[in-house]
């Protein structure tokens, strides 16, 4: 069981600092899925149900124990982060992120290794927000350098870098990243930093200690590079339809809801199926796969057969749903 902890504003706010740049905010599950999953869902106000802020009340929970949060990289009004986190959770994780670290020395630039269910987080934190862009192309041609395996560009196994986009667009959130020093539901155990006692004042002090990354070194370490090739993600292929155009046009669900916010897989939206008995007030149990929008799951349960009965679009005999 993890210990329990009752942690000062003042170190909340010493939390924040360091790692919150868009106040946008996820919450895990306090109990896993049936398929062993425990999912993280977007904070938002129970009233109005907009996103809520993350603040130093959340925060203090998030380091006692009380909730688990997830932290979004970048910040959509300018396009920065705070901070890298490179998440490694493969066989040789561990030594991988231990030789990036070193090689991250070299520069002088001073990272973390924080422990992992499966590996371990490298992080980086930066003097001032920095664009995302620069960040990713640092990382990247670091690891190339290296030769450790970077996710994207057909690789399925390798780091992660967060920030994993160059930028967002409107209604964006990208992906999030667990925070540190909370609790992980699925194993109820907290990971520490390795180099500092196992406490959170203590874990932000070395953390806070460290040597931050300006703009001015992050330019003078890419000058002349670019993303690398075999890092960038490939571009999605457009969903072409194979059926006759003599047949009865093709169900979409996206031309029967409304979306309210889309990640760099799925869009969301209110389940018509949940909807209908005074659920999903929140209007995101319905997700639909952007590359291909005739994939959508509501992840309160509700079957398609219900989803489209609820659309007045029933599913017919020897139709694709």
């Amino acid at each position: 069981m993890y210990a329990k902890f009752n942690v000062s504003r003042d170190t909340a706010n010493t939390f924040i600092g360091l790692l919150v740049n868009r106040r946008a905010y996820s919450i895990q599950a306090q109990q896993p899925l049936p398929n062993g999953k425990v999912p993280y869902y977007l904070a938002r106000d129970w009233r109005t149900k907009e996103p809520k802020l993350l603040d130093a009340d959340a925060v203090r929970m998030h380091l006692n124990g009380d909730i688990t949060i997830n932290l979004y990289a970048i910040n959509p009004e300018t396009q920065r982060s705070k901070w890298v986190a490179i998440d490694g959770d493969f066989d040789g994780a561990v030594e991988a992120l231990f030789r990036l670290q070193w090689e991250l020395k070299q520069d002088g630039v001073e990272a973390a290794i924080e422990q992992s269910r499966r590996g371990g987080h490298l992080w980086i934190f930066a003097a001032t927000p920095l664009l995302a862009s620069e960040c990713r192309i640092y990382i990247c041609n670091v690891a190339l350098r290296l030769g450790v395996p970077v996710v994207g560009g057909g690789l399925k196994q390798g780091i992660e870098v967060f920030p994993k986009q160059d930028r967002l667009e409107d209604g964006e959130y990208g992906n999030a990243i667990r925070a540190p020093l909370g609790v992980h539901r699925k194993t109820n155990q907290r990971y520490w930093f390795y180099e500092a006692s196992p406490a959170p004042e203590a874990q932000l002090s070395y953390l806070d200690g460290l040597k931050k990354l300006t703009e001015e070194e992050l330019r003078n370490f890419i000058q002349g590079m670019e993303l690398p090739e075999a890092y960038r993600p490939p571009a999605p292929a457009p969903y072409v339809s194979t059926r006759s155009t003599f047949n009865q046009a093709e169900f979409r669900i996206l031309n029967f809801v409304k979306t309210t916010r889309k990640d760099s897989r799925n869009w969301w939206a209110r389940c018509p199926s949940c909807s209908q008995i005074g659920k999903d007030r929140s209007g995101d149990n319905l997700s639909i796969q952007i590359k291909d929008p005739r994939y959508y799951k509501c992840w309160a349960g509700c079957t398609k057969e219900e989803i489209r009965a609820a659309l007045g679009q029933p599913i017919r005999s020897k139709q694709t749903a």
